[in-house]
C-alpha cells in the first residue's frame, strides 16, 4: 500500500548551519488491509514521516510509493490523515465543519449530504452533530478528528498520536474506530507513545528512533520473540558466570535453583551445553515473549534523547 525507501530528512541549524539529521535512510512499508504502529521518543522522527508523506514536507532524499508508483497530490486523495494537534473552527457545528471538509474533497448535494450523516453516525456523534465544537471535549473533538479523516473513505489512514490526552473511555472508543476502519478494509498507521494500545490494536509494530527503524515486530506472529527462559540448578559459580556472560544479564535466585533468559536459539545451545558440561541440571525451558514495552525500552540506547 505504502512504501518508504531510504527516506531522509535533514535541515540546516540555523545559526550554526550544522545538519540536522531527522531521518536517515527510513524504510518502512504498510501491507494492503494492515494496522501498522511508529513507535519511539520524542524527537525520533515520527510526524516528519507523516509530513514527507502527506506532502507538507520535502524530502532531502529517498521515495514514497503508494500502491508501487510515485505519490502524487492525486493519489493522495485516497489518503486520510489525523494530525496530533488538530485545529477546527470553534464557532462551527459538527456538521458544518464535516459539510465544509466534504466540500473541500469535492463532494457537493447529496452524495455531501448522506457522506456526512453516514460519517457521523460511524463516529457516533449524532447527538452532537448541531453542537458547536468550541463545546466539545477532548474525546469528542478527537472523533471530530477521525470523522474529517474518513471522509473522503480512504484507502490508508494516517493517524499521528490519536491518543494524546484521551481518558480511559476515550482510549476505548479511539481503539474501536481504528478497529471499525480495520475491519472495512482500510489500511491504518499510527503513531503513539501508549504502547498497550499499540499492542492490542497493530498487526506490527515499527520501532522508531533517530530516524532509522530498528526493528519492525509482527505481533501476530507467535515466534515473534525468540527469548528462553532457563531454570538450572546443581551449578557452580563459574557456570553462572559464563551464563551470565552468554545472556547480558545475571542469573536471578529461583528457590533452590537459577533463573536466567537468552535471546535466540544461538544462545539457547551454548547456555544449555556449559550446563550440561558442568554436570548441573536444566529443570526447564520455556519460551518467553517479551513485552512490547520491553522491546522498546532496549532500543532506546539508539535514541539521542528522550524530551
Amino acid at each position: 500500500m505504502l512504501e518508504l525507501r531510504s527516506l531522509t530528512k535533514h535541515y540546516r541549524h540555523q545559526w550554526t548551519m550544522r545538519r540536522l539529521v531527522v531521518l536517515d535512510g527510513l524504510d518502512l512499508a504498510v501491507r494492503p488491509g494492515e494496522v501498522l504502529g511508529l513507535i519511539g521518543p520524542n524527537g525520533a522522527g515520527k510526524t516528519t514521516t507523516f509530513k514527507l508523506v502527506l506532502g507538507l514536507l520535502r524530502p532531502s532524499g529517498g521515495t514514497v510509493l503508494f500502491r508501487g508508483q510515485p505519490l502524487t497530490a492525486a493519489a493522495r486523495a485516497a489518503i486520510g490523515f489525523l494530525p496530533e494537534h488538530p485545529y477546527f473552527y470553534e464557532y462551527l457545528t459538527v456538521h458544518e465543519m464535516l459539510t465544509m471538509y466534504g466540500e473541500l474533497y469535492g463532494l457537493r448535494g447529496r452524495a455531501l449530504r448522506e457522506r456526512v450523516a453516514a460519517v457521523i453516525e460511524e463516529v457516533q456523534l449524532g447527538h452532537k452533530r448541531r453542537a458547536p465544537l468550541r463545546s466539545l471535549s477532548k474525546g469528542t473533538l478527537q472523533r471530530v478528528g477521525i470523522a474529517q479523516a474518513i471522509l473522503n473513505d480512504p484507502q490508508l489512514l494516517i493517524l499521528d498520536e490519536p491518543m494524546s490526552g484521551l481518558d480511559p473511555m476515550g482510549r476505548h472508543a479511539m481503539r474501536e474506530l481504528i478497529r471499525a476502519r480495520h475491519r472495512a478494509g482500510t489500511s491504518v498507521i499510527f503513531s503513539s507513545h501508549i504502547l498497550p494500545d499499540a499492542e492490542a490494536l497493530c498487526d506490527r509494530v515499527a520501532i522508531l528512533t533517530q530516524g532509522r527503524v530498528r526493528e519492525l515486530i509482527d505481533l501476530r506472529a507467535a515466534s515473534s520473540a525468540q527469548i528462553y527462559q532457563l531454570t538450572i540448578s546443581n551449578v557452580a559459580a563459574d557456570t553462572l558466570a559464563a551464563l551470565e556472560r552468554l545472556a547480558g544479564a545475571p542469573p536471578t535466585r529461583q528457590g533452590a535453583g537459577w533463573g536466567i533468559r537468552v535471546a535466540g536459539s544461538a544462545a539457547l545451545g551454548p547456555a544449555l551445553d556449559l550446563v550440561r558440561e558442568a554436570t548441573g541440571s536444566v529443570d526447564s525451558v520455556l519460551p518467553v515473549h517479551a513485552s512490547l514495552e520491553e522491546r522498546f525500552l532496549s532500543h532506546l540506547g539508539h535514541a539521542a534523547h528522550l524530551d
